[in-house]
């Protein structure tokens, strides 16, 4: 009896879990923005912030909408002529703003000012986020390919081993010889044991910017390699980057407003108000022989309130607030300055790091030339194991720094992109 119920959990379970463990998402260097602009968990946190301040918007319509207040009461009292009575009492006012120094206009225009502060500090997160998730992906697969040549070059001085093997057996060589790749061997390991872990590691960090399941499958076939007209694409690549100095411009903007309103702090406000009011015989001025129709008022009119003594603390704050608008100007101005220089120093970087490659690539076809000379004067007896395990490790470097320069490259155009907004 136990059996089926058991059976039906596991089926139930298994379609769950496979759709879990099948989950498989291929990330290229092309929709790695559209992906994290979609699931990253800061930037949808700003989009809410942003939406949030988006329905604080058209105060100044709002100012408009008239208050009703209303008031009723049953009073309990005696007067001359009877005895004790019960009447009731009736208030209902109507009240609209008609003018409030134009602080409500103010306060509208800081409120849309804030949408769109907002909307630019997501832009600002969205780039950040991008940067760091650019810089891990090009690591992975640098350390991709880093594992690639560390296997590469593990088979290599296997070959070397067993060769060294061969002459101590035909007595051309000792045990020494063996001992070089034998250490090497231990060293490649520990190196791609090592390469993995941080690959792991980084693959991790990728997936949360993601915003993925921590057991996602990421798959990431692009080479590492790099751009050869790389100047024209930055050229195409127009720059979109007022979000990273742009919202200190709001916020001297919002700082500016924020001054006039105290400024108008002593301006008149204008409310325009109509009520009407129904006493009974408790108040002395209608007394038992007034009658019940006669006891109400109705008034129309205009309320106007001014407050003087404001003025004397409004311009402290004022002059206060304008001073904060002038430090903002001043950061955004410096912030627009140190951008460009940035970018600039960027490009000067991906252009010194381009002709690396080639350099590069030149050094590796050198490297491997020596390092077939010199197996092939091991296998002759002129040169010895130290000889080949260096001409190995030569080769390896040269590959090894062309990966580098390409990772280096990648990363640094991921920098500059991000700065000119894509």
């Amino acid at each position: 009896m136990l059996a089926r119920p058991l059976s039906l959990a596991l089926a139930m379970s298994l379609p769950v879990s496979v759709a879990l463990a099948a989950q498989s998402v291929e990330i290229t260097s092309h929709n790695l923005k559209n992906l994290l602009v979609a699931e990253n968990q800061k930037v949808k946190a700003m989009r809410h912030e942003m939406e949030a301040s988006r329905q604080r918007e058209g105060y100044l319509q709002r100012s408009f909408w008239p208050s009703l207040g209303v008031e009723s009461s049953l009073d309990s009292f005696k007067n001359s002529q009877t005895s004790k009575i019960f009447q009731p009492t009736l208030g209902i006012e109507i009240r609209s703003n008609v003018f409030n120094g134009g602080k409500d206009q103010i306060e509208n225009d800081i409120r849309s000012l804030e949408t769109q502060r907002l909307s630019l500090q997501e832009q600002r997160v969205a780039a950040e986020e991008i940067e760091r998730a650019r810089l891990h992906y090009w690591q992975i697969l640098y350390l991709t390919e880093k594992i690639k040549l560390l296997k590469r070059s593990l088979e290599l001085n296997r070959q070397n081993l067993n060769s060294a093997r061969r002459r101590i057996v035909s007595g051309v060589a000792t045990d020494s010889d063996r001992f070089e790749f034998e250490m090497k061997d231990v060293d490649l390991k520990r190196g791609i044991a090592e390469s993995e872990l941080e690959s792991a590691a980084q693959l991790r960090l990728l997936r949360m910017l993601l915003g993925l399941n921590p057991d996602a499958n990421l798959s990431l076939s692009e080479p590492l390699t790099h751009d050869h007209d790389v100047e024209n694409v930055l050229k195409q690549s127009i720059k979109q980057d007022e979000f990273l100095y742009k919202e200190l411009e709001i916020l001297a903007e919002q700082e500016n407003l924020s001054a006039e309103t105290y400024r108008r702090a002593w301006w008149p406000q204008v409310d325009a108000f109509a009520s009407y009011k129904k006493y009974n015989e408790s108040m002395e001025s209608v007394g038992p022989d007034t009658p019940a129709d006669a006891r109400s008022e109705i008034a129309l009119g205009f309320k106007i309130n001014m407050e003087l003594s404001a003025k004397l603390e409004s311009d402290r704050e004022s002059v206060s607030l304008l001073k904060k608008v002038s430090a903002y100007k001043n950061l955004s101005d410096y912030q627009k300055n140190a951008l460009e220089a940035q970018i600039k120093s960027g490009i000067d970087k991906i252009k010194f790091l381009h002709n690396q490659v080639h350099d590069a690539e030149e050094n590796i076809a050198r490297a491997t030339q020596y390092y077939k000379m010199t197996q092939s004067e091991y296998g002759r007896g002129v040169k010895n194991s130290p000889d080949v395990l260096g001409a190995s490790e030569r080769l390896f470097d040269m590959q090894h720094k062309r990966l580098e320069l390409l990772r280096d490259f990648q990363i640094s155009k991921a920098r500059v992109l991000s700065k000119m907004g894509h």
